[in-house]
């Protein structure tokens, strides 16, 4: 039997975006090349949302600190960075500031981090949380774009961009703005998902494929992004000095992504990729593969840290 608590209670969405045609429903429900579809990535625009689908966000966002995998990613990447030399942090798409408090808590760590988000929901959240967890007294919040950084050229230490990066615009925009802001010799570290490998695993792989399409395209607006990096920063004059990769996959039961397939039946269906129904179903049987000890889910990883020459 399916537990109830995965089930998200039906909402009315209202949108206008640009669609494409990508799949479309066959006789039970399936889907087939053909359908129209819309080019959104629900992340990236935040600030245009109902605030019950920001909620789910934010819920989905401070979660993801309940898997052990994921924070292993951000520590090691923050392990390998001075914090102690660092009074300037800039965090480009902050979120509800999972991360922000984790650079805080860090031994050595006494700077001033500016969270900088584009939802007003999701600033009002950090705010919160950052009171709650005691930490907010070297937060400043501010409602901003990425695209154009309200700061001056080369006033940040460290510039940081957390799983922001696949949801922008344009990338290649955001970094040059990231560069501005940075000092000569200050550091820019960009994580992020190599989202062309997101996949979940289906008993039809036909099936399985239109369906990891339709998520990427709901949810990752660059999903091969940081394969262009390295050619990015070459161009904007960073050095890239060190780099990690992950491979995050989740056999047998799921963790990490049962996170994200709670997510589902608001984010896909927002966007308009399949009815609330196909999406229901669609969840379900992954949380019963997973209770089956039969789930497959996985994605690749990577940290890049860039410098400014200076």
């Amino acid at each position: 039997m399916i537990n109830p608590h995965w089930r998200v209670p039906e909402m009315r969405w209202i949108m206008q975006t640009r669609t494409r045609r990508c799949a479309q429903k066959t006789d039970g429900g399936l889907l087939s090349a053909g359908a129209i579809m819309p080019n959104i990535d629900i992340y990236g625009r935040t600030h245009e949302l109902e605030p019950e689908v920001v909620e789910a966000m934010a819920v989905r966002l401070e979660g993801r600190r309940a898997s052990s995998r994921y924070m292993s990613m951000l520590h090691d990447y923050l392990d390998r960075l001075d914090l102690k030399a660092t009074d300037k942090v800039l965090v480009i798409g902050a979120g509800t500031g999972v991360e922000v408090r984790e650079i805080i808590r860090r031994p050595g760590f006494g700077g001033v981090i500016t969270a900088l988000e584009l939802s007003k929901q999701l600033v009002a959240v950090g705010q919160r949380k950052a009171v709650e967890e005691g930490v907010d007294d070297r937060i400043v919040w501010k409602v901003g774009d990425a695209h154009a950084i309200d700061a001056a050229d080369a006033c940040f230490d460290l510039v940081i961009a957390h799983t922001v990066i696949s949801h922008v615009d344009a990338p290649d925009r955001v970094m040059a703005e990231a560069r501005r802001v940075l000092r000569p010799g200050g550091t820019l570290v960009v994580f992020d998902g190599d989202y062309a490998t997101y996949t979940f695993g289906t008993l039809d792989p036909e099936q399985g494929r239109l369906w990891d399409e339709r998520i990427i395209r709901a949810m990752i607006a660059n999903p091969r992004v940081m394969r262009t990096l390295p050619r990015v920063f070459r161009h904007l004059g960073l050095d890239l000095v060190d780099w990690r990769t992950y491979v995050l996959n989740e056999v047998g039961r799921g963790d990490f992504f049962l996170g994200s397939l709670r997510t589902f039946p608001v984010f896909l269906t927002r966007a308009g990729v399949a009815t609330a129904d196909e999406v229901q179903a669609y969840v379900d049987d992954q949380f019963q593969a997973s209770e089956n000890g039969a789930f497959f889910a996985g994605s690749n990883f990577v940290t890049y840290i860039a410098r400014r020459p200076g």
